[in-house]
């Protein structure tokens, strides 16, 4: 697989009082492959805005670190079974993010790549949620739009 992907990128998230949360997002982008690692590019638009997030995925079998550039700023690493901080830089201020991998787990087909990570999230040293992403790419050619 390589270039145009329909990237989907679904996350769950259960917080302390056990309320779940759903998230999709589904966006065009671009895949490729160097040394081992694969890298996802896509622009997600800000709601309201004319602005965009710029976002790089690079992830192989055991880590994904997600790279976000614009007006909501990070660089997160989810490494299997390490715990990671982050400062997520938002319009708004900036706050520390704490993101404690349990697994991570990579599907790699010549026509499809998934990826799934199950996490737990804290922000400002308070432990908030129990998360699960899964992300998924497929070539554009073979979507029906």
């Amino acid at each position: 697989m390589n270039k145009d992907v329909l990237i989907s990128i679904k996350g769950l998230h259960f917080d302390v009082s056990n309320n779940s949360d759903n998230v999709e997002v589904i966006q065009t982008g671009q895949y490729y492959k160097r040394g081992g690692m694969h890298y996802l590019v896509y622009d997600e638009p800000m709601e309201g805005s004319d602005q965009v997030i710029r976002n790089l995925l690079k992830f192989n079998e055991n880590s994904l670190s997600v790279i976000k550039k614009g007006p909501f700023a990070a660089t997160m690493l989810f490494e299997e079974a390490s715990k990671n901080m982050t400062n997520y830089s938002t319009p708004f201020g900036s706050v520390i993010v704490g993101l404690d991998t349990h697994n991570v787990s990579l599907s790699d087909d010549n026509d499809e790549l998934k990826l799934n990570v199950n996490y737990s999230l804290d922000i400002n040293y308070e432990f908030m949620a129990d998360c699960n992403i899964s992300i998924e790419a497929r070539p554009v050619d073979e979507m029906e739009l």
